[in-house]
């Protein structure tokens, strides 16, 4: 019974995770602040967006995602980190027809210059697309402070949940 439930169960998980394609998420719901100077390895000082995407920063230099970086990969502000994002300039109406490059490049040397202006976060492992604002960047005498608002991301739910649910519940009824 349980084989036969997982048999059914796994094509719709398949079919549902291709199937949904890219999910955009719109607002400047959610706030992120980062005092600088902290310990930037402990969760409070990271903003954890997905289980893929947890945005920090170090005492200067750019932001990075530690989840698959140890600290900000590139010179100035030309790099590739955060790796598993590309940063575009425009909102969440337009994801589709933006111009996608790392966060070094679009903050140009200039990361201050970032602060209030309208941008998408493509998350390349989650197929995700967020709005994001600045709202402070600190230079090297601020210890890396930063802050932003951006759109809020739910907690995974969803079929794959649902299923997995089943097959155990099946199981327990044995």
């Amino acid at each position: 019974m349980i084989k036969l439930l997982y048999a059914c169960a796994l094509p719709l998980l398949i079919a549902a995770g291709n199937a949904a394609g890219s999910t955009v998420f719109s607002g400047l719901d959610h706030e992120f602040n980062y005092a600088g100077g902290l310990d930037f390895t402990l969760a409070e000082n990271q903003d954890r967006i997905t289980s893929n995407v947890w945005i920090t920063r170090g005492l200067n230099r750019g932001i990075f995602n530690i989840a698959q970086e140890e600290e900000y990969n590139g010179i100035s502000t030309f790099g590739t980190s955060p790796i598993g994002t590309l940063w575009a300039f425009g909102t969440a109406a337009d994801y589709d027809t933006l111009d996608y490059t790392a966060w070094g490049m679009l903050a140009n040397q200039n990361p201050r210059g970032l602060v209030g202006r309208d941008i998408v976060v493509y998350l390349e492992d989650d197929d995700f697309y967020i709005e994001l604002q600045f709202t402070f960047w600190g230079g090297n005498s601020t210890d890396g402070a930063f802050s932003y608002i951006r759109s809020d991301v739910p907690a995974p739910t969803g079929v794959a949940v649902i299923a997995l649910g089943g097959v155990l519940a099946a199981r327990r009824r044995r």
